[in-house]
C-alpha cells in the first residue's frame, strides 16, 4: 500500500477544511479516503494510505484548489509517515491491553 504525505500552509487550513468536507458520500471523496492530518513546524500535512491509482489521481487534482498544497519533502514525509505508523502502533496495543 502506498503513503503519501502532502504539505499546506496553515495559512490555507480554512481551504483544506472546506475541501475535506465537499462531497463526503462520492465514491472517490476525501470523507471516504480519511486522510490523517498533523500540524508541525507551522505546516500542516496530510497522510494518505492507498493502492489505487485513482484515488491518486483524485488527491492531486483536488488539492490544485488549495494553492501551497504540495507533496512533502522526502524527510518530512518520512518524519509524519512514522509518526503516524508509532501512533497507530500504540493505539492497537493500548487496544490490546483492555481486551489482554
Amino acid at each position: 500500500m502506498e503513503e503519501r504525505v502532502y504539505e499546506i500552509d496553515r495559512k490555507e487550513k480554512k481551504q483544506l477544511d472546506e475541501l475535506l468536507a465537499m462531497d463526503p458520500y462520492a465514491p472517490i471523496s476525501f470523507g471516504r479516503i480519511s486522510p490523517v492530518l498533523r500540524e508541525m513546524d507551522e505546516k500542516l500535512f496530510m497522510y494518505i494510505k492507498s493502492d489505487e491509482a485513482e484515488i491518486w489521481k483524485f488527491v492531486d487534482q483536488k488539492l490544485k484548489a488549495v494553492p501551497s498544497a504540495k507533496r512533502a519533502a522526502k524527510a518530512d514525509e518520512e518524519k509524519v509517515v512514522k509518526m503516524i505508523h508509532d501512533e497507530e502502533e500504540a493505539a492497537a496495543g493500548g487496544f490490546g491491553n483492555i481486551f489482554g
